[in-house]
């Protein structure tokens, strides 16, 4: 009888052997396993779903109206369309468990021998399955040109999707979206070595590779520009929240060459009441200056402030995202041709004493209980200072 295709295959990353070729569990024990036993789980949800409900979800949610989101994946990354026939095999590879989903690596074999691989994201716990629609819809809207619909090919920051659904297990809902997988993107983490703090790429097996100061700096920068650039000066809408310690941002490094991205956008809203332009964007400055310093020792222990370098970094990912939100954002820049050199002059008329009460204002919103709010209590006056440091030496576009 010949196999019908594609055939599907499905392992969990570390483990070299495939778990199933087919429905017939080969490895029943992980089979069976909970697909999560983290104690700090908002709900015991996951623990009842187990590993094989979870990837047998995944496979259903694939299959669905024949195969429509994944063609839709290949369609986009090989510019050409791809019928089922065509699919010799799909592989689901359980990545890892984040606070919010469980995400998979899903690879589409082609007869050819060409394919792509994506990222399904799914969620089980009832703050998963809350989030998962509104990041969907918030990563498809930025996914476009806000300004015009046209597609920013050249400004894919951020992961495009292809399809969202929800399946129905024996075992309850579980949630789940196809979008654009990086390929050799990594975690990176700040890692406490000697007292110092490094910037470490995670590896497969847990560990860290520590990487030079120089392209630490990249990264930041990058991270700061990519917030910036999809800021939105008219409706002061951002990405928020994101947190180092979550992974949100991923790194390829490749020679001298950093290239940065952002993996998750769980909200995209206005966070503050001002209606002024200008002082919207100068507390989204302020806020992204904090944060962007905010990450846990390799991702997981205590609380770090970063060092005072990524205040520089910062600075210059903003200034630089920016300019490219003004340059894609060309009808307001039409009619408001100035507004870079007038923020940058009208932040530089911020003294040192006004900025540290912004700073301090914008603290407020930090639980100064938690671990957050107390590291950034303890070094808020010496990041003031050297925020301002940085904005002096902002340089007016010519």
């Amino acid at each position: 009888m010949r196999e019908s295709f594609p055939v599907f295959e499905y392992c969990i990353a570390g483990i070299g052997d495939i778990l199933d070729s087919g429905d017939s569990p080969l490895t029943e024990d992980i089979w069976n396993m909970p697909l999560s036993a983290k104690k700090n789980d908002l709900t015991l949800k996951s623990l009842s779903i187990t590993i094989g409900n979870y990837l047998l979800s995944a496979r259903k949610f694939l299959e669905k109206d024949n195969f429509l989101f994944l063609r839709k994946g290949l369609k986009a990354a090989l510019s050409c369309n791809v019928e089922v026939d065509e699919i010799t095999k799909i592989i689901i590879c359980l990545e890892k468990h984040g606070p919010f989903y469980h995400p998979i690596k899903t690879t589409a074999v082609l007869k050819d021998e060409k394919g792509a691989s994506f990222v399904l994201n799914g969620a089980v716990s009832d703050m998963g399955l809350a989030t998962i629609e509104n990041e969907y819809q918030n990563l498809k809207q930025l996914s476009f040109d806000k300004f015009n619909q046209d597609k920013i090919v050249s400004k894919s920051f951020i992961p495009e999707v292809f399809g969202i659904d929800f399946v129905e297990s024996d075992k309850g809902k579980i949630g789940f979206f196809l979008a654009h997988w990086f390929d050799e993107f990594e975690e990176f983490h700040v890692v406490k070595t000697d007292n110092k703090n490094k910037i470490g790429i995670l590896n497969n097996d847990g560990s860290f590779s520590l990487i030079p100061d120089s392209k630490a700096i990249i990264i930041y920068t990058e991270a700061s520009k990519i917030l910036t650039f999809y800021y939105e000066i008219q409706s002061l809408k951002q990405i928020f929240p994101w947190h180092h310690a979550a992974g949100d941002f991923v790194v390829k490094i490749n020679g001298d060459d950093v290239e940065v991205k952002l993996i998750t956008v769980r909200g995209f809203n206005t966070l503050t009441e001002s209606e002024d332009l200008f002082l919207g964007l100068f507390f989204f400055f302020v806020n992204l200056s904090l944060r962007m310093r905010i990450d846990r020792n390799e991702g997981t222990k205590e609380y770090v402030f970063l060092d005072e370098s990524i205040v520089q970094a910062c600075v210059d990912g903003f200034s630089i995202g920016l300019k490219e939100n003004l340059k894609t954002n060309q009808e307001f820049s039409k009619s408001n041709p100035d507004f870079y050199n007038l923020f940058i002059k009208f932040i530089k008329d911020f003294d040192l004493k006004i900025l540290f009460n912004v700073f301090i204002m914008i603290s407020g919103s930090y639980n100064k209980n938690a671990p957050e709010g107390l590291i950034i209590e303890k070094n808020l006056e010496q990041h003031a200072k050297a925020v301002f440091g940085s904005i002096q030496r902002l340089k007016l576009k010519l």
